[in-house]
């Protein structure tokens, strides 16, 4: 085995390369899960037992070994070439897996172009999730293979699309053609990311008994954290009431404080139910959430680090327990994305509810999510290979190993109630899966179900390892108030120029909105100022949002 390491040296020839990633609009997602193949948590478990199923087959004595190139994504360090999941596929498909790694400095859609640009393919492209533009790109390029001949009855990749009518769609290229293979997640925690936890212990030191449920509440909720001293030091200054991150998942506070006055998407804009382009941060509605905002941080109720600060800065002040702690609230899409567990239980911090104003509301996609990923290259000797290997991925069985791992190894089969309702459960045997046991989730083809997934025993003294449970409570917290925003993970577009246009006119309006409201936000324009405001609609009408809109009419096909 070979594991060959690319790095970022040659990112300043990347401007002259074939691919770019497209961003939020070509995938066509609300922004929220798209995260190139990393994923910052441990993918919730899933299934019942499976061994000898359909999927893809064993290799024979008298096959013989091949190579197989994986360009694929570090995460944590892992050691794919001994990694038990390599291992299995090796011997079961009687290859030799050889990995191009991208090194985790180095961005996975720049790699992805220095690696076309080379004109030396990987075998098999499985970082970072494709783009329905960077497939377009690829097959017009020669780089990407079809992959129609070789999904025929029996495989599993045939099967999958036959138990879910809507997936031929969106894996179908304007052309016609199949060329890339899925990574679908039923988890129920995907509907929704635009939450904010809470530090429940805090509570009773407070003075409360339940969360705000307002955004009045809120606002006293936070005053107390700030002037009771909630971390019982003795000291009622130095508490952080809320604060977040720039640039994160669902990390701005807006995510979740817009949502009482008007509905957040990271898009800005959501489809309704009469296929209606709703343009969410133009309404009146938005400014008065905007205003609310802007209130709280006046208030110094939200700390100014979160418009500035990253991720590390900020998981340094977050993890710290009893009368160190100091933040008593934080947005993000899941709090075991920021704890450390080492220091405190996920369960330190709890979810809370979308907060009541004129609406009790978080955009949602319904049905879970769904991506790219997965393609098989031109220069490939042994495509029939590689597809054998990627079927099997998302056969019963080995979407139980990219789920579980291995019986006997990474988990064992109990008669318990799961929870998903079965009277058969996973019961974990090891700490940590990824990476010790397997490639990180995202990074190759999964065919996800909800009975596979939550098929993990039911059983509280495991929920300080298995995230299942903290996922599941926050899902339930927020499902009775989702919306669908109704737009689709993937879209496919064959006109060129709607696309392009998409592309520039999403990264330009919202770049500059997500500035400008941070500038209402931390009183650098007054919101509350007609004049401000009104220069601020007109701008984004000098950019274009109104032919932007339009063309997403086109884009969606929605006239």
């Amino acid at each position: 085995m070979k594991r060959k390491a690319l790095s970022g040296i040659a990112v300043a020839t990347a401007s002259a390369m074939l691919l770019a990633g497209c961003g939020q609009g070509d995938s066509g997602n609300d922004g929220g899960d798209n995260i190139s193949g990393q994923q910052t948590e441990q993918e919730s478990k899933t299934g019942e037992s499976k061994t000898g199923d359909e999927g893809s087959g064993n290799a024979t004595a008298s096959d013989e070994k091949v190579t197989i190139s994986l360009f694929i994504a570090d995460y944590e360090g892992i050691d794919y070439d001994n990694n038990p999941m390599t291992l299995l596929l090796e011997e079961k498909f009687n290859v030799e897996l050889q990995f191009d790694v991208i090194s985790s400095a180095t961005d996975q859609n720049t790699a992805l172009n220095l690696s076309i640009a080379s004109e030396e393919y990987s075998d098999v492209y499985l970082s970072p999730w494709l783009s329905t533009a960077q497939v377009v790109s690829a097959t017009q390029g020669g780089v990407f293979i079809p992959l129609n001949d070789y999904i025929v009855d029996g495989t599993s990749y045939r099967k999958a699309l036959d138990e879910n009518p809507g997936w031929e769609g969106m894996v179908t290229s304007p052309d016609g053609n199949i060329y890339t293979f899925f990574y679908n997640d039923s988890g129920v925690h995907k509907a929704s990311e635009y939450k904010m936890w809470y530090r429940s212990d805090w509570m009773e030191n407070i003075g409360w008994d339940a969360p705000p449920t307002t955004p009045e509440e809120f606002k006293q909720f936070l005053i107390d954290i700030r002037d009771k001293d909630a971390n019982g030091n003795g000291d009622a200054g130095d508490e952080i009431p809320l604060m977040g991150y720039y640039n994160g998942r669902q990390t701005d506070p807006i995510c979740f404080l817009m949502n009482p006055f008007e509905l957040y998407t990271n898009n800005y804009y959501y489809i309704d139910d009469n296929n209606e382009i709703h343009f969410s941060a133009i309404t009146d509605e938005w400014r008065e959430g905007l205003a609310y905002i802007a209130d709280l941080y006046a208030e110094g109720l939200i700390d100014e680090a979160t418009y500035s600060q990253d991720q590390a800065t900020f998981k340094g002040i977050l993890n710290k327990d009893g009368q160190d702690a100091q933040i008593g609230v934080f947005p993000c899409w899941y709090q075991g994305a920021e704890i450390d567990t080492t220091v405190m239980s996920w369960f330190t911090y709890e979810a809370m509810a979308p907060l009541k104003g004129d609406h009790q509301q978080s955009a949602a996609r319904f049905g879970g999510n769904f991506n790219l990923v997965g393609a098989i290259s031109s220069q490939c000797e042994h495509p029939e290979k590689a597809f054998e290997i990627l079927d099997y991925l998302i056969s019963e069985e080995g979407s139980w190993m990219g789920m579980w791992g291995m019986e006997g190894t990474t988990y064992e089969m109990v008669d318990a109630e799961n929870l998903y309702g079965g009277d058969r459960a996973v019961k974990q045997t090891v700490d940590k899966l990824i990476p010790d046991y397997l490639w990180n989730s995202g990074c190759f083809p999964r065919y996800d179900k909800e009975e596979m997934r939550y098929a993990a025993i039911l059983d509280e003294s495991t929920k300080e390892s298995d995230n299942t449970f903290t996922l599941l409570k926050a899902a339930q917290t927020y499902e009775p108030y989702y919306v669908n925003h109704h737009i689709p993970d993937i879209v496919w577009c064959g006109d060129e120029q709607v696309v392009q246009a998409v592309t520039d006119y999403s990264a330009t309006i919202n770049d500059y909105i997500k500035a400008t409201d941070t500038e209402f936000i931390m009183g650098r324009q007054d919101i509350n100022d007609d004049a401000a405001w009104q220069a601020y609609l007109d701008q984004l009408d000098a950019m274009g949002l109104q032919d932007y809109i339009e063309t997403l009419y086109t884009y969606y096909d929605l006239r």
